[in-house]
């Protein structure tokens, strides 16, 4: 017995709403950062503060949240994710309720240089730290590896949203994804 088609299955509840909305504040800041960059007033700061308060509550979350939410629950070791990855190669990943290993990795890699893009950016502001070229250029380097890693997840995004034919940036908005069946990985 075959399991019944995506679109055909029941949806359940995978991202809680405050990953969905870190998720958004994450995406909503860093663009308003770049474009405030230099712009005269502290907006660059507070829009700072905000994706800052957003970040401490996302990786707070990842231990103490929701099941789905847990960095222990969705990232998988070496052997796991090198295992995937091959699949992939081959075209037989199997679809995850969750984040599958790669993209899991890919969570931790955006969330840690975040944490770099927003305590340099902080310690920019504070009368020890102002001034000293290394935390500045921290800031920059960080910044502009946040934007190679963001291509990078939006691709990674779209190709499993093509091969496994479920829209993936709709289940960031409400939450929801078809209900694991057969070959697929709960989260």
């Amino acid at each position: 017995m075959t399991a019944p088609p995506l679109n055909q299955r029941e949806r359940v509840k995978v991202y809680d709403p405050l990953v969905r909305l870190a998720h958004l504040v994450f995406i909503g800041g860093v663009a308003a950062a770049w474009f405030t960059r230099h712009a005269p007033g502290s907006w660059h700061e507070w829009i700072g503060y905000a994706v800052m308060t957003a970040l401490a509550l996302r990786l707070l979350w990842g231990f103490v949240g929701t099941s789905a939410a847990r960095f222990l629950r969705f990232v998988r070791g070496p052997s796991a994710t090198l295992r995937y990855a091959s699949e992939l190669l081959h075209g037989r990943a199997p679809r995850h309720l969750g984040h599958n290993p790669l993209g899991a990795w890919m969570i931790v890699a955006l969330l840690l240089t975040l944490v770099v893009v927003v305590v340099s950016g902080w310690m920019f502001t504070t009368d020890r730290w102002f001034g000293y070229s290394w935390v500045i250029r921290t800031h920059e380097i960080a910044t502009w590896v946040l934007f190679a890693l963001v291509p990078l997840h939006v691709g990674g995004v779209i190709h499993a949203t093509r091969v496994h034919r479920e829209n993936l940036v709709a289940a960031m908005l409400h939450g929801r994804k078809p209900a694991a069946a057969g070959d697929d990985v709960p989260p």
